[in-house]
């Protein structure tokens, strides 16, 4: 057989609640500046959670080409953030005038959920029986579907190879980098435009999310600290927004047009619990096993991760059971490893957390700096790790893991290392 061919990270762009660009995010999460505030998008006054990490101060009409203008009415919020990311990380790679057929698009993303006040139309209509045509408007429905962005994304960029947009929630943005490293293995694209983006935070969402359990509701009055994962006073996530893009490219083709590389992707897992549609096995499985799939994958001794971007949810079950999972996998060398959770300044990105999480991993191998675990002043006895409390670490790495695990059991985890 052939040879697999090799994928590098060639581009990055990131639009998060810490910063509308690459380096102000990462520069943001080193620090561990907070990006959960009180939400503003919608009134809260009546939630049991009124605290979310939202985008700030975000302007797409300077990113858009003024030929593109036209479709800026079919970009839903969160798809906004993508194609932001989008622009940036082709501009970093040096590919923004590629245009070509060995192109693709693979991401992942939730949707868009309308917000209450843009279903007062449909909802009069169904009173009056659809008796006043039309009840809908149909840039409004093309804007929210779930596949909009990955198209907008491939029109943006004349992105020909082929197009998908994956939607397995909080494992989406990981699992579209998966797929998107076994196409370009695969000889069915050169390059290609991955990551994930989401804006959930709208009346639905977080109020389902609520009577989930699933948020916390215990922090409306100290939003920054609302988001602890491993900590003793942890009682939920916190929902964010935003978008990461990832260039991956086929390391020949970067190599002939001298393209900076920020690692290689070298090892990628995912699997399926098939447990429950809200929980994470109890017995740590979940993690377990697509770690072990990534790892296999690049065949590479467990004792060559240095670092593990964590899913670190700040759930009670998420971050025990991805602890115990670390256990399972690493045993002993489990505590030699340095592990953090960013969300605990992004907040929860749901389908863009995997990707922004992955641009981490590669940051931390190009700066030598581990982004720390926030409000991390209580840690909880059975989640005892080195978890990388309140402050960053400088030490040289040459391979990180991050971890995404989705509502509904799919898991996936991608390793990437130093080119």
């Amino acid at each position: 057989m052939p040879e697999k061919r090799r994928v590098v990270i060639t581009g990055i762009g990131i639009v998060s609640p810490v910063g509308n660009s690459r380096e102000s995010t990462w520069n943001a999460v080193l620090k561990g500046e907070s990006g959960v505030r009180e939400i503003s998008i919608f009134d809260v006054h009546n939630f049991p959670c009124r605290i979310a990490g939202e985008v700030k101060n975000f302007d797409l009409d300077s990113i858009i080409p003024k030929e593109k203008k036209k479709l800026k009415k079919y970009i839903a919020r969160g798809a906004g953030f993508g194609i932001a990311a989008s622009y940036e990380a082709m501009e970093d790679a040096g590919l923004l005038e590629s245009n070509n057929d060995r192109l693709g698009v693979c991401i992942g993303n939730s949707g868009q959920r309308a917000f209450l006040k843009d279903w007062g139309e449909i909802h009069k209509a169904y009173l009056e029986k659809f008796k006043t045509m039309p009840f809908i408007n149909i840039t409004d429905f093309l804007k929210n579907k779930y596949h909009t962005c990955a198209e907008l994304i491939s029109i943006f960029h004349n992105a020909q190879a082929f197009n998908y947009s994956i939607s397995t929630a909080c494992a989406s943005g990981t699992q579209a980098l998966g797929l998107a490293y076994r196409m370009i293995q695969g000889n069915q694209a050169d390059v290609v435009i991955s990551g994930g983006c989401d804006s959930m935070i709208n009346e639905i969402d977080l109020m389902s999310f609520c009577l989930l359990g699933a948020v916390t509701t215990e922090y409306n009055d100290n939003p920054q600290r609302g988001s602890c994962p491993f900590s003793k006073q942890r009682s939920g996530f916190v929902l964010g927004e935003g978008g990461a893009m990832l260039i991956l490219e086929e390391l020949e083709h970067a190599i002939k047009r001298n393209a900076k590389i920020y690692g290689e992707v070298a090892g990628y897992g995912t699997t399926m619990s098939a447990y429950s549609l809200t929980d994470p096995p109890p017995n740590g499985e979940a993690a377990y096993s697509s770690m072990m799939a990534a790892i296999k994958d690049a065949k590479i001794d467990v004792k060559k991760i240095e670092y593990i971007n964590a899913h670190g949810t700040s759930t009670r079950d998420n971050d025990l059971t991805e602890t115990l999972s670390i256990k399972h996998l690493f045993e002993k060398y489990a505590y030699k490893i340095p592990v953090s959770s960013t969300k605990s300044t992004t907040a929860h990105l749901i389908s863009g957390a995997g990707a922004i999480e992955a641009a981490f991993c590669a940051l931390a191998i190009r700066d030598g700096k581990l982004p720390p675990t926030m409000n991390l002043l209580d840690a909880d006895g059975q989640c005892d790790l080195d978890y990388i409390p309140l402050k960053c670490r400088d030490k040289k790495i040459d391979c990180a893991l991050s971890n995404s695990l989705g509502f509904g059991g799919s898991n996936a985890s991608i390793i990437i290392r130093r080119y």
